[in-house]
């Protein structure tokens, strides 16, 4: 017997939550209604429970949110104050909170904006680097592969070890990722919302940007983005490099 055959009369709100950039979650909520279906599930529903309220249920997709892209809850008897809450991952046949692509990156808007902004701080505009995108979309990759948010790679490298592996030696680099953002416009605001990526957006020692978007619907974040801006140094084949405190950025010695 399931839940459902156990509880009566269904009402069904429900939520989907996202992490965004390396510091925020963000959640948008939908309500609706939806008669009770006994048929087996292809809906991506991974763990169905009993709770007492709507915000029990939201706050058990949170605590998995590496696993949960959304959450159903329906309160079959409005008399009683029990719940269905089914987490959900996203996958399946007909899933309930289906993958939505991205938006395309367009990277001469992209470096279009950033120049924008730049300027209004009194700064000078950057170009866009073939290196410094190819860097970008290494990293975005390998972050896609694992599911995860770091500046570090899967193979203990930092950013610096991945702009000089594209043969680009530099006086300073410096790295913003994120992940969740549909759109190269969300994750612009997300960094210009962030204290330490806004810092790298408006460095004044910088002359040169990279920028990648690696889409990969099968994982909880879905979006993986990366960043560099940096000066190259020129005529210096024996660069070494040390981080510093902050590991978003890299100065060469």
């Amino acid at each position: 017997m399931t839940l459902l055959d156990k509880l009566m009369r269904p009402r069904v709100i429900g939520f989907g939550s996202l992490a965004v950039a390396s510091l925020s979650l963000v959640a948008f909520w939908q309500a609706g209604a939806s008669a009770i279906d006994n048929a087996p599930r292809d809906d991506g529903t991974y763990l169905e429970t009993v709770v007492k309220s709507f915000e029990e249920c939201s706050r058990l997709c949170e605590a998995d949110s590496g696993t949960c892209r959304g959450a159903q809850s329906e309160q079959p008897d409005i008399t009683k104050p029990l719940i269905i809450c089914r987490l959900n991952n996203g996958f399946g046949a007909n899933p309930l909170f289906p993958s939505v692509p991205p938006t395309p990156l367009n990277v001469n808007i992209a470096v279009t904006d950033l120049n924008a902004y730049r300027r209004t701080h009194g700064l000078a505009p950057v170009v866009l680097s073939e290196k410094l995108s190819k860097a970008s979309q290494v990293h975005a990759e390998d972050l896609a592969r694992h599911g995860n948010i770091s500046h570090t790679g899967s193979d203990g490298s930092g950013h610096g070890d991945r702009v000089q592996r594209q043969g680009y030696y530099f006086s300073i680099a410096a790295e913003n990722v994120a992940t969740g953002q549909k759109s190269w416009e969300r994750v612009f605001k997300a960094w210009q919302d962030s204290p330490g990526h806004n810092e790298n957006l408006l460095r004044d020692d910088v002359t040169e940007f990279g920028i990648a978007l690696v889409y990969e619907p099968k994982t909880a974040y879905q979006t993986y983005w990366a960043m560099v801006v940096a000066a190259p140094l020129e005529d210096a084949p024996n660069i070494r490099y040390m981080m510093p405190a902050s590991p978003n950025s890299v100065k060469t010695h």
